[in-house]
């Protein structure tokens, strides 16, 4: 294979590669935009059930509008990728949850990527799961980590439940953020004692349950969503800096083409010269041996 075809391979191989890296940017950029679409609507959900909690309290006896500030083994929940491409982002946040963490602690991760990395620090993990891949995906992901937390609260194994997210803010840069999540801090949602309670047909504890797992699994939501987002703007990154080398690179390579093409062209010309010269040259000399031999021809036949 020639010098030209070589260059000319590469180049097409090149020119496929930014297309994939330009596709996942598209996506990543799409699930960015529709997860910060579904964050309003969360937030607003978690409102509802905060309102619902402080009316909920006053069918309650004073004593249960209490702080959150029980003492016991805690779990903290860490969101991570499930896929790669995403720069620092797991690195960052296990750096946080390494600083966090006491050893009697229990961690929960979400993200194969997380789990990798958390296992090659030789951090223990109590539970995990794949984290949500695309925003459809995040409530099914909050109904199993869920679940999970509640069973060893029953269980009585998780006293307190922290979460650890990324989130994106509005200069694009990323911050890690650490919530209280369990036990709920009744005392902020406690009302004015002037309100009316609310009708209901349930008994008043049921209710509050109720609304406070409802409340938990809002939250879990929302941090699952924020960290979604950060993680495609993360890729975002990635593939745009991926994209840009990789542009940078096929210029490089098509400059180097029209060169190779240049020299192999001069080499051609200079072939074709050379190869009329050695031509021209050879049929003089073939022409002078011609005419020396009928000169010697000639001469005899007159003697």
């Amino acid at each position: 294979m020639t010098r030209v075809a070589e260059i000319e391979a590469h180049i097409a191989s090149m020119v496929e590669l930014r297309e994939i890296v330009g596709a996942m940017r598209s996506l990543a950029t799409m699930r960015v935009q529709r997860t910060q679409q579904m964050l309003p609507g969360i937030r607003g959900y978690a409102e509802a059930m905060a309102r619902g909690i402080g009316a909920a309290l006053l069918l309650m006896p004073e004593p249960t509008a209490r702080r959150a500030t029980e003492r016991g083994r805690r779990s903290l929940v860490l969101f991570t990728s499930e896929h790669g491409f995403v720069s620092g982002f797991n690195e960052r946040l296990l750096d946080a949850a390494t600083a966090a963490l006491d050893r009697r602690d229990r961690l929960f991760i979400l993200g194969t990527r997380g789990l990798v990395a958390a296992e090659e620090r030789g951090l223990a993990t109590a539970w995990t799961y794949p984290m949500a891949t695309r925003p459809e995906a995040v409530a099914e992901t909050s109904r199993r980590l869920t679940a999970q937390l509640y069973r060893g609260i029953a269980a009585g194994d998780i006293r307190r439940v922290e979460v650890m997210f990324a989130r994106q803010g509005q200069s694009r840069e990323m911050t890690i953020e650490r919530r209280w999540i369990f036990p709920v801090d009744l005392a902020g949602f406690a009302p004015a004692r002037l309100r009316l309670p609310p009708l209901h047909n349930i008994p008043a504890e049921r209710l509050l349950e109720k609304l406070i797992a409802d409340y938990v699994f809002s939250l879990l939501t929302e941090a699952a969503v924020e960290s979604l987002a950060s993680e495609n703007a993360a890729r975002f990154s990635a593939m745009q800096s991926a994209h840009d080398n990789i542009t940078d690179r096929l210029e490089g390579l098509r400059r180097e083409a029209s060169q190779a093409r240049q020299d192999q062209i001069t080499t051609e010309l200079l072939d074709l010269v050379t190869g009329a010269e050695a031509q021209t040259s050879w049929r003089r000399g073939d022409d002078g041996r011609a005419q020396s031999t009928s000169s010697s021809t000639l001469s005899s036949r007159t003697c």
